[in-house]
């Protein structure tokens, strides 16, 4: 049953995200699907992709009918993960596209990625204007339309564009696990065809997630980690369920965060004097790393729209965050972590080193990532209220995205998430004691502002 009215909640900073079919039906998707085709405009050309999510074809058909309204030139690319979407969107110069995915999010969720001639479309950018004619109750009209078929040509594009810019010698043997999600025999079958010798675990695309969770993290990879540790891999790399985030496990089963990947990146890409974009989250070691390499490090806030937007911006040559987002100048800019997976290994075998070697030659900081439960109805007023408190009181405090304070002894940062219900709290100190103390002043802080505002 279609809804009558959709659920404001569901259009997040720069995307739509929601349960289904509680939040998003294909009620939802029909009139995003004809809100988001009034907002390009018609006769565009226009590209369609979705992720494994066992609700995605239905999303996906009832978004198509809704896109209908604006008359198209659509091109069906299937089953896909967003960087091939993204890839396909530069490749063949699409003016315009969706993405039926979720992210990481669990299985239950689902939702609508977008992007224009302009980049991915973020509530700044236009979502803000896609909601308003969604959620108005204007009639649409579905018309008939041809639509192109493009999904194994895609593929087959993408693949040899990722190998193009390959340069592995022989002897490279990772473990990949794409979680049962979109990059499942693709991201194998590329990495073969570069040398890289594969293991491949959760292969089979399937959108009820068995093999683990859709986010790669320390708590879901403990299967991956066990085989690069007992099979004495070079690597391993988990993907998230829509393929646009990676995260990499050294050759001693440490868990990298998307900040210290990029710093590795950094240290054996960078040119001297080229730029390099960080979230405001990632660790000192990025700018220092950074800067050691001769390049300009710039920050910004958290999330791919923003990313891409300073890249661009910069004409920067590589950009991360602390999720395990890895972007590339010569990868359109975009976010693509079988892109990140060919260029480690170029790296480890033109160097002749191991990853935890990489690793072991960063800077050292203590650090620690942490989630924070917070309902999505006062999880920004809680940030909006430390950021209050905590200027009031003489620290320094960096308001890029959500609050940063910094201290003789460190920082922390703690900043709402767009998709879940948590605040994330990120700490970083030169000792595990100044750390410790950091932590432990920043959730007093946390848990008094959460009670004053009515836990």
């Amino acid at each position: 049953m279609a809804k009558a009215k959709l659920d404001e909640a569901i259009f997040k900073a720069y995307d739509i995200r929601g349960i289904y079919p509680s939040q998003i039906d294909e009620g939802t998707a029909l009139a995003v699907g004809c809100a988001f085709g009034r907002y390009i405009g018609k006769g565009k050309k226009v590209a369609a992709c979705m992720d494994v999510r066992l609700s995605s074809p239905s999303l996906h058909k009832n978004f198509l009918e809704g896109f209908s309204d604006s008359e198209p030139k659509l091109v069906d690319i299937g089953v896909a993960p967003t960087p091939v979407a993204y890839f396909a969107w530069n490749y063949y110069g699409f003016e315009a596209g969706v993405m039926i995915t979720a992210s990481h999010n669990p299985k239950e969720y689902n939702g609508f990625k977008f992007w224009d001639r302009k980049g991915w479309v973020s509530m700044e950018s236009g979502l803000g204007k896609i909601k308003e004619m969604a959620t108005s109750g204007t009639k649409c009209n579905s018309r008939k339309m041809n639509i192109e078929e493009r999904h194994l040509q895609t593929l087959d594009d993408y693949g040899r564009f990722v190998l193009s810019k390959a340069k592995v010698k022989k002897g490279i043997k990772i473990a990949i696990d794409p979680g049962n999600g979109s990059y499942c025999n693709l991201a194998r079958k590329i990495l073969e065809k570069a040398g890289v010798e594969v293991v491949e675990i959760n292969g089979s695309p399937d959108g009820n997630f068995p093999g683990r969770a859709p986010e790669p993290k320390q708590e879901s990879l403990g299967e991956l980690i066990s085989i690069v540790t007992d099979g004495g891999l070079d690597f391993g790399i988990g993907y998230d369920a829509d393929g646009d985030r990676g995260i990499f496990v050294d050759s001693r089963g440490r868990v990298l965060r998307g900040d210290f990947a990029l710093a590795i990146f950094v240290a054996n890409m960078l040119k001297g004097g080229s730029k390099v974009v960080y979230d405001v989250s990632c660790s000192d070691a990025v700018i220092d790393v950074v800067k050691k390499a001769g390049g300009v490090p710039v920050v910004t806030k958290v999330g791919r729209t923003y990313i891409l937007a300073a890249m661009a911006r910069e004409k920067a040559a590589l950009g991360g965050e602390i999720s395990g987002h890895m972007y590339f100048a010569d990868a359109y800019y975009g976010d693509d972590p079988l892109f990140a997976t060919m260029k480690m290994a170029g790296i480890l075998s033109s160097k002749g080193k191991s990853l935890s070697q990489l690793v072991d030659e960063l800077p050292r900081y203590e650090t620690v990532a942490l989630e924070l439960h917070a309902e999505d109805s006062v999880k920004f007023r809680i940030v909006e209220l430390l950021t209050k408190e905590l200027s009031e009181q003489g620290d320094e405090v960096i308001t890029i995205d959500g609050i940063k304070v910094v201290t003789g002894k460190g920082w922390f940062i703690m900043r709402a998430s767009n998709t879940t219900p948590i605040i994330r709290l990120i700490a970083e100190a030169k000792s595990k004691k100044e750390l410790d103390a950091l932590v432990d002043y920043a959730k007093a802080k946390f848990e008094k502002a959460y009670n004053k505002l009515g836990r």
